[in-house]
C-alpha cells in the first residue's frame, strides 16, 4: 500500500469527487455516495502503483511500484441518431486518462469497438501513437480472435489496470442498454469480457448503465435512475467514479493524481485542451448523447456550465 501521507491529500480529493458529482438529472450525487474513497484510491492507483492486480495478489507476487498500465475503454454507441455515431461523453475523458498515465511514465492504449472507431480515432488524433489506439470487432469469431491479441498484449507489456469510461455493460438480462432502456447489442462488441483478464479495474460511469457500475447496488440504481431496474450494469470494478457526466469522472481522476504530486498532467487540466480534443470528436460525427446532434456539447449541458466544471475541478487539483 502506499504511504499513509498519501492520505493527506484526501481532503483535497474528496472535494474533486463531490464536485465531479453534480447531477444532471441521473441521480449521480445519490450514487457516488455509495463509493466514497473510490477516486482517491483509483488515483493513488495510477499514479503510484499503490495497488495489485488480483492476480499478483493471488500469485502472491510483489509489484513494483510505478504508475499503471492501462486499457483504456470507451464509446457508447447511439443507433436512434439520424447520423449514427459515438457520443460525445466518455471518449475525450478516456484519451485524457491516456494521455495522463503516459505523462507520469506509464502507459495506456484507448480501446473501443469498430461502431465508435471513427469518432475514437478522431479523438487520439495524434495525440496516441497509432499502435496505442486497438478497435474491437463486433462479430463473434473476430472479437474471439482480438481478444486473443489483447491477452498477449496484456502478457508483452505488463499491463496491469483497466479502466471503463462510459462504456455500457449488461445488465440482469446480459444485454446492453442505453438510458432510454433501448437494447443496443447490436451495436456493441462484448468489452465487458476484458474485466475476465483480471486486472485492476476502474470504471468511470453517470447512470447505473456502464461497467464497473456493479459495484453500487442495483436497488440504488433502480431508485434515482429513469429505467434502472432493466439498464442497471452488473459487471463491478475494484474502484468507481461516478460523476455528472462521465467525461467529468475522467477528468476528476486526472486533477486527482494532480492532486496526488504529479504536475506532469498540467496540460490535460486546461479547458482549452478540452474544447479542441471535443471539436475534433464533433468534427468526427460525435454526437451529444441527450440530443443525439452533431454538436459541441455533452450531455445536453450548456458549455457555459460543462467548461465551467472542468475548470473547477482543474482548480481544487491546484490548490
Amino acid at each position: 500500500m502506499g504511504s499513509i501521507t498519501d492520505w493527506s491529500k484526501y481532503p483535497r480529493i474528496s472535494r474533486i469527487a463531490t464536485a465531479a458529482a453534480a447531477d444532471v438529472g441521473r441521480g449521480s450525487e445519490t450514487l457516488m455516495t455509495y463509493v466514497r474513497g473510490d477516486l482517491f484510491r483509483s488515483a493513488r492507483h495510477l499514479a503510484l502503483g499503490t495497488e495489485q492486480p488480483r492476480r499478483a495478489r493471488r500469485e502472491n507476487r510483489r509489484k513494483t511500484k510505478r504508475p499503471a498500465r492501462a486499457l483504456v475503454v470507451t464509446g457508447f454507441y447511439i443507433p436512434q441518431a439520424q447520423q449514427p455515431a459515438a457520443e460525445t461523453d466518455g471518449p475525450l475523458g478516456a484519451l485524457e486518462v491516456c494521455m495522463a498515465l503516459r505523462a507520469v511514465g506509464g502507459d495506456a492504449w484507448l480501446i473501443s469497438d469498430e461502431h465508435c472507431a471513427s469518432v475514437i480515432c478522431a479523438a487520439a488524433g495524434d495525440l496516441l501513437p497509432e499502435d496505442r489506439v486497438l478497435i474491437a470487432p463486433h462479430a463473434k469469431p473476430e472479437f474471439d480472435a482480438w481478444f486473443n491479441m489483447v491477452i498477449d498484449l496484456v502478457k508483452r507489456h505488463g499491463i496491469d489496470t483497466l479502466v471503463f469510461i462510459e462504456r455500457v455493460g449488461p445488465a440482469r438480462d446480459g444485454r446492453p442498454r442505453n438510458m432510454r432502456g433501448v437494447d443496443i447489442a447490436e451495436w456493441t462488441a462484448p468489452l465487458s469480457q476484458l474485466a475476465l483478464l483480471e486486472l485492476h479495474t476502474i470504471g468511470v460511469g453517470d447512470g447505473g448503465n456502464e461497467i464497473g457500475m456493479g459495484r453500487v447496488a442495483d436497488y440504488a440504481i433502480s431508485g434515482v435512475v429513469a429505467h434502472g431496474e432493466s439498464i442497471a450494469c452488473t459487471v463491478a470494478a475494484d474502484q468507481l467514479v461516478v460523476a455528472g457526466t462521465s467525461n467529468w469522472g475522467a477528468h476528476a481522476l486526472v486533477c486527482a493524481m494532480r492532486a496526488l504530486g504529479c504536475p506532469q498532467v498540467e496540460p490535460y487540466l486546461e479547458p482549452d485542451w478540452h474544447r479542441a480534443v471535443l471539436d475534433a470528436i464533433v468534427a468526427a460525427g460525435g454526437l451529444d448523447g441527450v440530443h443525439m446532434t452533431n454538436v459541441p456539447t455533452v450531455d445536453g449541458l450548456d458549455p457555459a456550465r460543462y467548461f465551467g466544471t472542468v475548470a473547477q475541478l482543474s482548480a481544487f487539483a491546484r490548490h
